[in-house]
């Protein structure tokens, strides 16, 4: 199948496993996997199955469905359209495709959802239908506040680098969970009841109960006299970081040189800034919420870093209340 066949279905195969974590073990205790007739609604190559084979993990059986099956035992049906019915648990990678990429390039999008991405409305119709519900998904999901009431674990999906003599393998230095992209990805796993926090994982690794993360941010600001793309701006930023390590920093507007600040920009611009900035104070503040919250709330960035960690972009929102914590700090106490 081509890959523009494959963005109109939103379909990327499943080639990591995921499914040998923690977290995931211990889902599939508490959903009483073993007894269960699992449901796989957005079935591709049935690659699910198999790892969750490979994991020792069994179930009572499975049953397949997909619009376009790619393996034998799949029933043909549009799952979006007609949601399979009478399932408990539902482990899945439903199909991916932004809103705005698909007008771009003339694909199919459904008239049904006011959803800015095909995978939230998949994963909706999941809920919906189903009580235990496992989904790989973009790790950009964990910052949308959707579905977080049922939402008990959310794994960051990181690939690990394989140790291999092979001239071939090491052509390939990182193990990809899907064959043709480099999206970020987690895996979101649901409860039946509502859960009173969510714990992020990064692989094996716990980080935290997301509202314990959310405590080291800065107060959101509202402060619209802080003006990004501003070609005459008094304090530069590199939103991005670079493929080695983390390198997102506050700069002085004169190391930019003669760049051209780009109005749609959001990897490299100046700010303005109607007061002194100190931006060695910046930047320190910048490396610590880094540090305490794990990169979560920052956008992970398509590739990974030289340092096994992915690329991340800092947003202006949050660019804009580290600038302006002074001036937040300053309005509580006159409050």
């Amino acid at each position: 199948m081509n890959i523009d066949k494959k963005r109109a279905n939103g379909r990327y195969y499943t080639c990591g496993n995921p499914f040998q974590l923690e977290p995931f073990q211990r889902w599939a205790k508490e959903s009483d996997l073993e007894q269960q007739i699992v449901l796989e609604p957005f079935a591709g190559a049935k690659n699910i199955p198999q790892l969750i084979d490979a994991t020792q993990l069994e179930c009572q059986d499975w049953k397949f469905y997909d619009i376009e099956p790619g393996a034998k035992g799949i029933v043909q049906r549009d799952t979006l359209a007609d949601f399979p019915k009478g399932f408990n648990v539902c482990i899945t990678n439903p199909p991916w495709l932004a809103r705005n990429s698909a007008t771009r390039r003339g694909l199919p999008y459904p008239e049904s959802t006011n959803y800015d991405d095909l995978y939230k409305y998949a994963l909706e119709q999941c809920l919906i239908n189903c009580l235990w519900v496992a989904a790989i998904i973009p790790e950009a999901f964990i910052r949308s506040g959707l579905f977080q009431k049922r939402l008990c674990d959310f794994i960051s999906l990181v690939p690990q680098k394989q140790q291999s003599t092979n001239l071939e393998n090491k052509k390939r230095e990182t193990s990809s969970m899907f064959e043709d992209t480099e999206h970020p990805v987690g895996l979101a796993l649901f409860a039946p009841s509502y859960t009173s926090d969510v714990r992020i994982w990064r692989n094996n690794k716990l980080l935290g109960k997301l509202s314990e993360l959310r405590q080291h941010l800065p107060l959101p600001s509202s402060n619209r006299s802080i003006v990004f793309n501003d070609p005459k701006g008094n304090l530069g930023l590199f939103a991005i970081d670079n493929t080695v390590t983390a390198s997102i920093r506050f700069c002085p507007p004169a190391e930019l040189g003669e760049y051209q600040v780009k109005t749609q920009c959001r990897s490299i611009t100046k700010i303005g800034v109607p007061w002194n900035v100190d931006i060695d104070i910046l930047n320190t503040r910048l490396t610590t919420i880094r540090e305490n919250t794990y990169d979560v709330f920052l956008t992970a960035f398509k590739g990974l870093r030289r340092d096994g960690c992915y690329r991340r972009r800092l947003d202006w929102a949050l660019a804009r209340s580290i600038i302006d914590v002074e001036n937040l700090q300053l309005t509580m106490r006159l409050e």
